[in-house]
């Protein structure tokens, strides 16, 4: 197979000649500077992009910008923004950390009968479920199951529960007189908005406390569909009001939860509505569960029965009662620890889980930030703390919208490249054209596999029948061949017509690839 150069890539890359002002860097440019920059010019100028504003900055660390293009004009980040999340993670917890989930006895075990709880303690871990691999590394696929429409996650989600259960029985616990609890009390179960899905964070994340619901087609127009949950553990019940539909017809109902209740028991009761065509593949509609803890009692409680020890959930709803006195060793009968922190936190940064992204934080002020009462004031101290490390506006204009600037993101990633964590951080990022959401970026470049960064994706405004504003963004590191590093922030601006927002979306995240393809290509040692 031949492989490309940078001529006959960048051909393929400059497609149309419309040249917006581009600004630069004070100093002389080099020819390869020269050929990045027109490269640029053509790639933005695309007719997709005409009225759109582009900003970008390309630096090595610690230098002057070796390209710049409206540097200090503020962009919307979208989830690029993640990466301060993930930064902040890691300074204060470390690369290694590991989140424990014990489990304690609150009485005597005599002839295999606990008489007492059995306690679940819920220590912040948002990988309970099914995404840890035999090696110890988690799995991230794209598109994440715990966004509407995706199919269901990863593995059994109650292999870690299963396990804890196997250790349980194998203590000589054959029955629980008490109840299962799961102490919850690390911080308060809280509602969030996740991407504007609605959410509650909990330091107890089993299967990224969604249930995948799986909606097959009856066999005939009329017929109501079939639903399949995962996992099935008694917290809710699903009013199936999904009728199949004749193919090819007009436009159903969508996929609704409607008249979700709380029972006296903290399970719940919630109606699905929707219309889906005869002969069409499978739905997916995942439900977001409202009170973690009490799914996990249900679940653990179920994985107890599986591993032959006779348990049941507590009667109660409500947050549990703490029982500290009884977390010690000799009461400890079951303990899982998770991955390191570096590869936990790879299901924010690849596939980009918005409900990861908003538990990190809780766990972050919570855990590092010793503050259980108000977890997010506790990460929001601990990130600008970061941001004054790194010589830095704590509190930079544009921020609470999440807009901020090219060099912003460059000057913070300078920063990251002199911590001793860059080498675990910088993998956790998507890899351009291999995996998370760079998995179809430039996946055909010389560029793929060397990049490795977190994209952002916002909307604002507009509805259906309107304009909408759409903002694209990639920020991360580039590791040339010659191994010359690299750092960048690329992001676009434009308002289009809802009707074409999607596909231009696609387009201005290949266009933001092509971008970094050519730096990759461009920008080598001799630029300097």
């Amino acid at each position: 197979m031949t492989t490309p150069t940078r001529r006959t890539v960048l051909a393929v890359m400059t497609t149309a000649l419309v040249a917006p002002a581009v600004a630069r860097p004070a100093a002389a440019a080099t020819g390869g500077e020269d050929e990045f920059a027109a490269a640029v010019r053509d790639i933005i100028g695309r007719p997709e992009f005409a009225g759109a504003r582009w900003g970008a900055v390309i630096a090595r660390p610690g230098a002057d910008p070796v390209y710049a293009l409206r540097p200090d004009e503020l962009f919307g980040a979208g989830s690029s923004s993640k990466i301060f999340i993930a930064a902040t993670a890691y300074s204060t917890l470390g690369p290694d950390h590991r989140f424990r989930t014990p489990v304690y006895r609150t009485g005597p075990v005599e002839d295999g009968v606990l008489h007492g709880d059995l306690v679940l303690v819920a220590g912040g871990d948002l990988v309970l479920g099914g995404r840890i691999q035999p090696d110890g590394s988690v799995r991230a696929p794209e598109p994440d199951h715990t966004y509407p429409g995706r199919p269901p996650g990863p593995g059994d989600p109650l292999a870690v529960f299963r396990t804890l259960a196997a250790d349980v029985a194998a203590a000589g616990i054959t029955r629980v007189d008490g109840h299962v609890v799961v102490d919850a009390s690390l911080y308060a179960e809280t509602t969030e908005s996740a991407g504007g899905v609605a959410m509650t964070v909990s330091p107890l994340t089993l299967n990224d406390n969604v249930i995948d619901v799986t909606i097959t087609p009856g066999g005939e127009p009329g017929a109501p569909a079939r639903l399949t949950t995962s996992p099935d553990v008694g917290y809710v019940s699903i009013v199936n009001e999904v009728v199949t539909v004749a193919a090819g017809g007009p436009p159903g109902r969508p996929l609704r939860y409607t008249g979700d209740v709380e029972n006296a028991d903290g399970t719940r009761t919630v109606t699905l509505t929707g219309d889906v065509p005869a002969g069409a593949p499978d739905f997916h509609w995942n439900y977001a569960v409202p009170g973690p803890a009490r799914f996990g009692e249900l679940a653990f409680a179920h994985a107890l029965r599986a591993a032959g020890v006779e348990a049941r959930a507590r009667p109660a709803s409500g947050p549990a009662t703490p029982a500290p006195e009884h977390y010690t060793r000799p009461k400890r009968v079951a303990e899982h620890v998770s991955p390191t922190l570096s590869e936990v936190v790879k299901v924010m940064l690849k596939p980009s889980s918005n409900v990861h992204a908003t538990g990190w934080q809780y766990v972050i002020g919570a855990i590092a930030g010793h503050d259980r009462d108000d977890p997010l004031a506790g990460y929001a101290r601990l990130r600008q703390r970061l941001f004054r490390r790194a010589g830095l506006d704590t509190d930079p204009p544009g921020s609470a919208d999440n807009d901020y600037t090219p060099a912003f993101f460059v000057d913070f990633l300078s920063f990251l490249s002199r911590q001793r964590w860059l080498p675990e951080f910088r993998p956790s990022l998507a890899i351009l054209g291999r995996d998370g959401t760079l998995t179809d970026v430039s996946a055909d470049s010389p560029a793929a596999g060397h990049v490795f960064a977190k994209t952002g994706t916002s909307t604002r405004g507009g509805g259906p029948d309107t304009d909408q504003d759409l903002a694209k963004a990639l920020a991360g590191f580039i590791e040339r061949p010659d191994g010359d590093s690299l750092l960048f922030g690329v992001f676009v601006e434009h308002t289009v017509p809802a009707a074409d927002a999607m596909e231009v979306q696609k387009l201005a995240g290949q266009a933001i690839g092509d971008i970094v393809a050519a730096a990759y290509l461009l920008l080598g040692a001799e630029t300097r």
